[in-house]
């Protein structure tokens, strides 16, 4: 283990247990209250069952085998409704559905609680996914740059599912058992004051508050073990997640088995952990039994020599099996608070995470209609605190203008483009939309007058005009298909099944590269924003089809402020100004001819352009004549 896992695993080791769950239980319990208290009044009567079986067994029992008459009050009662010949087998009769009678009442109660607290639970669960997936779609990018996929999906559903069932069951163990343990006492003290086994029931308590420093020891030992375990899960998921998401290269470089045996050996990792969870908590259930039939072997010798009656010591008995079992799942809720402690701990990573680009609180509206212009004003911005990706980037580009962004990779071209969206916030400096800090302008409306046209196509699971509509929910279908045929996508969407109402996979299977990309394109052209942001957008096409709607893309710019990011100097050959940039700065500014005869850069990297344009050419040439 790296030792950035130990810290990991080392800061979950002194956690404020009550701190940590008390406001979590504050806002997810709350609304579910009328089903707690009508789940805590089924748990009270079904508890009350601790005292009445004792009762019976001490003096039903006796009534049925013919030792004991009933109380006098209960025999003048049957005597208004019983006539004196049929008293027997009335007493008999009563006495002996008073069993069934407890123990239905016990089983309804116990029905109900057990029902309405999940219910309960269910509700919890489904606000708490709710507003965790809300939280993460609002959060910077700079939060999932820090965190992996895989340990987000874990926290996000598996861990906020066991949150909700650890909730229904330390609430329902909560409940009934310390009013169980309340109740047999309650008869243990009863005894004791009416039939002189205050001895007895003294020598059973002492002993059996040997089950406590043990029950706290055992407790503090799986708490440790669960800890690992959960660190050990996220591990496991987040491996799963990144094997999976990245098919293509484990197989191009061969790491199958790479992959398999670090998943193995976290698996093993994992097993080992929940195993030594396992044995630490099942000493508790021999070790409470054992202490509990030395009090009951005890009694037994005590009970001899003070002349109790087998009534009397089996109403004893009985009312400390109620005691015992109460104790031995006590230790296990204790163990289950400390689990959910963790499991809230690590939910609080994205439930609590702070906003690194938080909406503003009085957001300010642009001037209408949106023109587009766009300033940087001396800006610093780095990913980390130890690097600037930009550095004192300071130029305006006035509306309507088409800007290409151009330098080697790493030099700062996305990131100044993601600034303009901002995902990320500057360190210093501002980035303004019309003369409006973008920081005062509210996500929806900041986004809304933003079409981006990145390198990555992301498609959903659904319609290929589904996924166009996302540039404008509202649109209708024929000007979805305007929107698709101007980026060429009627040419493919056509030949397939179901045309443009054709079903695509997760994340746009059913679609090579370069459709994908093409279907991303009409996105913007569909949305017709007056910020028109293309990131690579041609970099999954081949070069007839970019040659395609290069005109469209000529005709969309018209307009709107325009920034382009291509390796491919065709698809730039359209702006009106271009910045090269390098190492975080903006080092040259002008159009194509001025900064070819005075950069040395932006010359050295169109020469090595063309000159690839051209060999690819030749390639092609040779392939056809042969």
């Amino acid at each position: 283990m790296t030792e950035e896992k130990e810290e990991k695993e080392d800061e979950m080791k002194d956690l404020d247990t009550w701190g940590l769950l008390l406001p979590v239980l504050k806002r997810y319990l709350r609304p579910e209250l009328p089903l707690v208290l009508a789940a805590t009044l089924a748990g009270i009567v079904a508890a009350s069952a601790a005292f009445g079986m004792p009762l019976i067994i001490k003096y039903v029992f006796p009534v049925v085998f013919g030792t004991q008459d009933m109380p006098p009050v209960v025999e003048e009662w049957m005597l208004r409704w019983v006539k004196p010949e049929e008293m027997e087998e009335a007493k008999l009769w009563v006495a002996v559905a008073l069993i069934p009678l407890v123990m239905c009442v016990r089983g309804v109660c116990t029905y109900l609680n057990s029902y309405l607290l999940p219910k309960g639970g269910q509700r919890m669960l489904r606000r708490m996914w709710g507003e965790m997936f809300a939280r993460l779609q609002s959060l910077s990018f700079s939060f999932f740059d820090r965190h992996k996929r895989g340990e987000l999906l874990t926290i996000v559903i598996q861990f906020t599912q066991s949150l909700q069932g650890q909730m229904v069951t330390v609430f329902n163990e909560l409940l009934i058992e310390p009013l169980t343990l309340l109740f047999a006492a309650s008869y243990l003290v009863y005894e004791a004051l009416t039939n002189n086994a205050s001895a007895i029931l003294l020598s059973n308590l002492l002993v059996s508050a040997m089950i406590v420093p043990l029950v706290r020891f055992v407790g503090k030992r799986m708490v440790g073990k669960m800890r690992k375990m959960l660190f050990s899960s996220k591990l496991i998921t987040a491996t799963v997640e990144e094997t999976l998401s990245a098919q293509r290269e484990v197989r191009s470089f061969n790491l199958e088995d790479r992959q398999a045996k670090m998943l193995y050996g976290l698996i093993t990792q994992y097993n080992a952990k929940l195993m030594q969870m396992t044995a630490w908590g099942l000493t508790l259930t021999p070790a409470v039994e054992i202490t509990s039939s030395l009090a009951l072997a005890y009694s037994l010798y005590r009970g001899c020599g003070d002349g109790l009656t087998l009534e009397q010591f089996a109403a004893i008995a009985t009312a400390f099996y109620f005691c015992y079992d109460p104790f031995k799942r006590l230790a296990g809720i204790m163990n289950q608070i400390q689990l959910m402690a963790t499991t809230v701990y690590a939910i609080n990573k994205v439930r609590l995470a702070e906003d690194e680009t938080p909406e503003p609180l009085h957001p300010k509206s642009l001037p209408k209609p949106v023109r587009g212009a766009v300033d940087f004003d001396h800006v610093n911005f780095g990913y980390n605190e130890e690097k600037l990706v930009l550095r004192d980037v300071d130029v305006h580009v006035p509306s309507g203008q088409i800007v290409a962004l151009v330098g080697p990779s790493g030099s700062g071209k996305t990131t100044f483009i993601n600034l303009i969206c901002r995902f990320y916030d500057v360190n210093a400096g501002s980035v303004k939309i019309d003369g409006l800090d973008v920081r005062e302008i509210s996500r929806e409306e900041r986004m809304g007058t933003i079409g981006l046209v990145s390198q990555f196509s992301a498609l959903f699971q659904d319609t290929i005009m589904e996924n166009i509509r996302v540039g404008r929910p509202d649109a209708s279908d024929e000007e979805v298909r305007a929107a698709g045929a101007r980026a060429r996508v009627s040419e493919f969407a056509e030949q397939m099944d179901g045309g443009y109402h054709y079903e695509l996979g997760e994340s746009g299977t059913g679609l090579s590269g370069g459709q994908r990309q093409r279907v991303s394109i009409a996105r913007a052209f569909l949305k017709n924003a007056p910020i028109l942001i293309l990131d690579e957008a041609t970099s999954a096409l081949d070069m007839k089809s970019e040659a395609l709607i290069q005109s469209a893309f000529e005709e969309l710019t018209v307009g709107h402020t325009t920034f382009i990011i291509a390796h491919r100097f065709s698809t730039i050959r359209m702006a009106q100004r271009i910045l090269v940039f390098e190492e975080g700065r903006i080092v040259a500014d002008g159009t194509h001819a001025e900064l070819y005869e005075k950069c040395l850069l932006y010359r050295s990297l169109y020469d090595e352009q063309v000159n690839a344009a051209r060999r690819e050419q030749e390639r092609m040439g040779k392939e056809a004549l042969a």
